[in-house]
């Protein structure tokens, strides 16, 4: 019988959590705390690997071009309130130039945040300073091997978020204030257009009623406006969230996972490397992956590389995203049946589901060029409300459970040298892929054109139910690497 994880393994991994916060404590990104934090896991991984085998890589950011653009956005949507309440006391050019003025101001502030939050891009970046920060590599392979076909990354970031404001002091007031602040945005677009309006037709009644009242600037503006202002909080000294839970929950996974492999070398694929990563600065738009990735894209897609990333591991039921960066970038459906594959072999409880808004992690950088790379989330939208981005992301917030679930799956997920995948023939269609068996297993049943996972008896009741509620499970294979593979 092949070796299993236990709870002394989930044990050694909370205990790594609590070592960091109680030694080094919260680090924010670029922070000397968030170096700490990395020295600590790298010394950790070097007691099992050797010095020789874990690497730390330095690169460049901008921690503010990220972490602090709220308060622009609240400065924009101020500008652009004054201005409109400015245009019906002038005449002429000038209340042409305020007009647009405040119409482009309006616009500015929400593209700001769509385009550093939403989509996760480095707007506003060149403008800003820069720091330092570090990502922590291990590296691990069977005894024996030479020539490495398969690189296989386990990941977590070990950074810590400044904290949420209103998630500390309003609870799921939070998500109302989000809403309000939405509906702030739309009520002085839709204003600034009707003056536009008024000022091509000449129509100063039409002017005046695209003009603020005081009704409107006491909701929803003024409360758009203090929700950005004051949206984060803590910045001195490493901030106040210790990031237990997120995200030194993912990086002790990889390390326990790591202790675990070299004494069990038997569980480590042929031909394969394995990668126990932690990235830095992932609180500051996943700028650690972004520059692991662009460091390395030509040996990743080189190799067959496949990236299990820990996110947050703080519920014993696990979600496997099927995107990431709010839904943004889609994930490769192969490794998302790799995942669910290892899950039912390690009779894990999961949930298989697409990112929603505010959710991203260091898988973003990976899939969107191309690479085979999923994410493990491991908590609930109470936990998020209790703990999420607050001081209260302290150990006492994790149990051994779902750091045992998320441990099972991947020794599966490794064992079986990222699973089972699919690829579409040469010319052909998504229903001619070619089926690839796992090193000790047959391949279980197609859902539509994806195989989803290896035969056993206490996961064949369920790979028998075909397939509901999975939009992506039903497209057919969308990504094939840009490699040949053997």
């Amino acid at each position: 019988m092949p070796e299993v994880m236990t709870n002394d393994d989930a044990q050694y991994a909370l205990d790594i959590v609590k070592a960091i916060c109680t030694e080094v404590g919260p680090g924010l990104p670029g922070s000397p705390q968030e170096r700490e934090r990395a020295a600590m896991i790298k010394k950790e991984l070097e007691s099992h690997l050797g010095a020789g085998n874990v690497a730390v890589e330095e690169f460049t950011f901008a921690p503010a071009a990220f972490l602090r653009s709220s308060p622009v956005i609240a400065l924009f949507t101020l500008l652009a309130a004054l201005l409109n309440l400015s245009v019906g006391r002038l005449t002429g050019a000038l209340a042409w130039l305020t007009c647009m003025a405040a119409l482009v101001f309006t616009v500015v502030s929400p593209l700001l945040f769509l385009l550093e939050f939403y989509f996760s891009l480095e707007l506003t970046d060149p403008l800003s300073k820069k720091g330092k920060s570090v990502n922590v590599i291990g590296r691990l392979r069977k005894p024996g091997t030479q020539d490495v076909k398969r690189l296989l990354i386990v990941s977590g970031h070990h950074d810590s978020a400044a904290e949420n404001t209103w998630l500390r002091f309003l609870g799921y007031g939070f998500f109302f204030l989000s809403a309000v602040w939405l509906i702030g945005f739309l009520t002085l677009l839709a204003l600034c257009l009707i003056q536009l309006a008024g000022l091509i037709a000449s129509d100063v009644g039409l002017i005046q009623g695209g003009t603020l009242g005081w009704t409107l600037l006491a909701r929803p503006i003024a409360p758009s406006i203090l929700f950005t202002l004051f949206l984060s909080r803590g910045w001195k000294n490493g901030g106040t969230v210790p990031g237990a839970a997120d995200n030194l929950s993912g990086c002790a996974i990889a390390v326990a996972l790591c202790r675990f492999l070299v004494n069990n070398p038997s569980c480590l694929p042929d031909d394969t490397e394995i990668r126990f990563t932690t990235f830095g600065s992932e609180e500051a738009g996943c700028r650690g992956s972004r520059r692991y990735v662009a460091r390395h894209l030509d040996e990743l897609r080189l190799l067959d590389t496949r990236q299990l990333n820990f996110e947050t591991i703080a519920h014993p039921e696990i979600l496997i995203l099927t995107s990431e960066w709010n839904g943004t970038v889609k994930v490769s459906p192969d490794i998302v049946n790799s995942a669910i594959a290892a899950a039912e072999r390690a009779g894990v409880p999961f949930k298989v589901r697409a990112a929603s808004i505010g959710v991203g992690s260091d898988v973003g950088p990976f899939s969107k060029a191309g690479l085979e790379a999923t994410t493990l989330v491991g908590f609930t939208t109470k936990q998020q409300v209790a703990f999420y981005h607050q001081k209260w992301d302290a150990p006492e917030v994790l149990t051994l459970e779902p750091l045992l679930n998320v441990l099972r799956l991947t020794l599966e997920w490794v064992r079986h040298g990222g699973e089972v995948r699919l690829e579409a023939s040469r010319g052909g269609r998504p229903d001619q892929a070619t089926r690839h068996p796992a090193p000790d297993g047959d391949v279980g049943p197609r859902r539509e054109g994806f195989i989803v996972s290896i035969h056993t008896p206490e996961c064949q009741q369920r790979r028998n139910t075909p397939a509901q509620g999975h939009s992506w499970l039903r497209r057919g294979v969308s990504t094939v690497n840009q490699v040949d593979r053997e």
